[in-house]
């Protein structure tokens, strides 16, 4: 029985996948199942120079996970956070709220190359539909987890609120994914 799972969550310049769109901010939950809690275990702005970007790539990351550009640029070297990444999942077994966009879309690509590093499991979306009917034409949406998690967690148990990003996201993602084992339905 699978005790543990790491639940990655992703913060992008857009939603075409690399090389189009880059990671800007990444964080890792670990949950444990048997014992119904989840801590963080990586969090990270990476650094991107947007002075190159497009205004809308800009006004894509600030509205879509509060990232300003300021902290992008003050963000961590790309191929440092890749490698502390790859440490942080060697050999776990790791699931996102939408595996297809972040894993296959990003973290199976250089830099982070996380296909050979751990063992990706079934997405919290696919999971998520038997108890909140979503359209697959959302799947990849970045509002849809906090959307998923207002339906089915109202309440607002890991106390997010209305905020975005990598970090908020994963916690919504790993609240998400306790909830459904506990409904057996992960």
């Amino acid at each position: 029985m699978l005790d543990e799972i790491h639940v990655v969550a992703i913060s992008k310049t857009g939603e075409r996948g690399f090389p189009q769109d880059h990671v800007v901010e990444v964080a890792v939950f670990k949950v444990d199942l048997s014992q119904n809690m989840m801590e963080s275990v990586y969090d990270a702005v990476v650094h991107h120079r947007t002075a190159s970007w497009p205004e809308d790539v800009r006004t894509h990351v600030e509205e879509n996970y509060g990232i300003t550009a300021a902290e992008v640029d003050l963000g961590r070297d790309e191929g440092e956070v890749a490698s502390e990444l790859r440490d942080v999942l060697q050999d776990k077994v790791v699931t996102s709220f939408d595996v297809k966009t972040d894993f296959m879309g990003y973290l199976k690509n250089e830099p982070w190359d996380l296909a050979k590093e751990a063992e990706v499991s079934t997405a919290i979306s696919a999971r998520s539909s038997f108890v909140f009917r979503f359209p697959p034409s959302r799947v990849g949406d970045p509002d849809l987890v906090r959307e998923t998690y207002r339906n089915i967690l109202p309440d607002d148990p890991v106390g997010v609120g209305d905020s975005k990003g990598a970090y908020d996201d994963a916690a919504r993602a790993s609240a998400l994914l306790l909830e459904l084992y506990d409904r057996g339905l992960y």
